[in-house]
């Protein structure tokens, strides 16, 4: 069992290495390589399970649009990207938790979403973007019992193995911390060019997590209507995989409901899915040209492949900021303009003297755009970020 005193070093978090020992204890006795054939065997039945959650927690989390889970079951993203990790169970928890929290059901939600960051780490995004737009919408109170609850998980089921063996469990972030640029990072780019970023590389992350927040901050607070979890989600997710120290094929996966559920257009979907196939064929060449160099991708045209790649998130994000920007209410005249123009750097807008009940918001009505606003939904603007 991974996670315990003497156990061989497993380089994921624990909900994830916890699955994939459970499956390996259902493999079968047999040669090596029967065994390698059983344990596959089985996660791709457990995987074509979870996508089948995944699309339908997606369809639910959109009553108005189900068609959109369409960008998650026939994505060339998932084709390609699905049985090469176990990451599609942490984006299935994470996508269950944003569905739970666009219901109303915060505990809930807490629950799965620390189990979701247990799985990956990148449902720590979605936790802070849910937490800037309730700072505009004035329901941190709900978001602390979200985020409280998602502690409380994360804690209750490390815990156990944070007593028995807090190094082993530890060793997953800590290899993270003290490694340098891996495949698909812009610091890779660097190291081809022998500009190696080994000692930077740690900084540069945590500026890019900084930067993540700061743009997220600017989106959810500074445009006339609010955008949609989805959307705030989308973007800060996007520059911390841009900025990341690894940008794996698999992290496509990650970003495949977000894009359902802002529902981007199919031919952006595929335009970024083609860079995406195009960068999953070229790493493959690249490893194979590090033993057979006559035979693999020169370490130019994986760095070109590298950035061709990033651009293309980078166009996801700037075509969802643009629609969200669309949705902005038209000025009325020039006085309002310099109405606008004169209020401080921090609007605070009135308040209804009587709270919105959350448990009584429908999120399906007519004025709500976020079918994922939960406790938020209807309640009136508090705190607008006005760039003049």
């Amino acid at each position: 069992m991974p996670y315990l005193s003497g156990a061989p070093h497993l380089d994921q978090p624990l909900v994830s290495g916890l699955m994939m020992w459970l499956i390996g204890r259902v493999v079968p006795d047999g040669s090596l390589l029967a065994q390698q054939q059983w344990y596959f065997a089985l996660w791709a039945v457990l995987i074509t399970v979870i996508v089948m959650a995944l699309v339908v927690v997606t369809a639910a989390s959109v009553p108005r649009a189900p068609w959109r889970a369409a960008h998650v079951a026939l994505s060339p993203v998932l084709l390609l990207a699905g049985l090469v990790s176990v990451d599609l169970l942490g984006v299935m928890l994470a996508s269950v938790a944003l569905w739970a929290w666009g219901r109303n059901k915060i505990i809930l939600a807490g629950l799965v979403m620390g189990l979701a960051i247990s799985a990956r780490t990148y449902p720590l995004v979605l936790l802070v973007a849910i937490g800037l737009l309730a700072v505009r919408s004035g329901r941190l109170g709900a978001w602390g019992r979200l985020a409280g609850t998602a502690l409380v998980t994360w804690f209750a089921v490390s815990l156990p193995f944070i007593v028995i063996n807090a190094d082993a469990l530890l060793s997953v972030y800590r290899s993270w911390w003290r490694g340098g640029p891996s495949y698909g990072s812009l610091g890779m780019v660097s190291e081809s060019i022998g500009h190696g970023l080994e000692g930077r590389v740690t900084t540069l992350v945590i500026l890019g997590w900084l930067a993540a927040l700061a743009l997220g901050a600017l989106f959810a607070l500074s445009m006339e209507r609010r955008p949609t979890v989805a959307e705030v989600s989308l973007v800060m997710l996007v520059i911390v995989v841009v900025t990341g120290k690894a940008v794996p094929v698999q992290a496509g996966l990650w970003l495949l409901p977000l894009i359902a559920l802002v529902g981007l257009k199919w031919r952006d979907h595929l335009i970024w899915a083609g860079f995406e196939a195009t960068y999953f064929v070229s790493v493959w060449l690249y490893i194979a040209g590090l033993s057979k160099p006559d035979r693999g991708l020169p370490a130019g045209l994986y760095s070109i492949m590298i950035w061709l790649r990033m651009t293309a998130w980078l166009y996801v994000l700037v075509h969802v900021w643009r629609v969200a920007r669309s949705r902005e209410p038209a000025v009325s005249s020039e006085s309002d303009d310099q109405e606008s123009a004169g209020r401080e750097l921090f609007d605070r807008e009135p308040v209804n003297e009587e709270p919105v009940d959350a448990e009584s918001v429908d999120p399906e009505r007519d004025d709500e755009v976020d079918p994922l606003a939960g406790p938020m939904a209807g309640a009136p603007d508090q705190v607008i970020v006005r760039i003049s």
